[in-house]
């Protein structure tokens, strides 16, 4: 048995090497290259666009939140305009990145839009 062990450890090592390094060459010819797989490209892509939604969502909650501890009388309103604009500008560029992420796809959708607008035309 203790000519077997090392052995075993061995082998076992070699094969998680193996894996690795098979993961870690599917992980660099993916991200190096521009033929990503569809599956795989609409999955990151919906990740991180459900990703910017929630930011986006979470920050209009916390400028209604703002709004009211003003009205209420909680925030001074300088604090008020300090917090207003600091959310503005990170809601700004939350919508930017959802805009750049949707340019994509616009394309596509111009054409379907224009196809469904000529068979009505047509049907009509």
């Amino acid at each position: 048995m203790s000519d077997v062990l090392p052995w075993m450890f061995l082998v076992v090592a070699a094969a998680a090497m193996l894996v690795g390094l098979g993961s870690l060459w599917l992980s660099l010819s993916l991200g190096l290259s521009d033929q990503v797989l569809g599956d795989v490209r609409a999955q990151l892509t919906s990740d991180a666009r459900r990703a910017l939604l929630t930011e986006k969502d979470a920050l209009l909650e916390e400028l209604r939140d703002v709004a009211f501890e003003h009205d209420a009388g909680k925030l001074s309103d300088q604090d008020f305009n300090e917090l207003n604009e600091k959310l503005r500008v990170q809601a700004r560029h939350v919508l930017h990145e959802l805009d750049e992420s949707a340019k994509a796809f616009r394309g596509e959708a111009e054409g379907l839009i224009a196809e469904r607008l000529r068979e009505s035309e047509e049907d009509a």
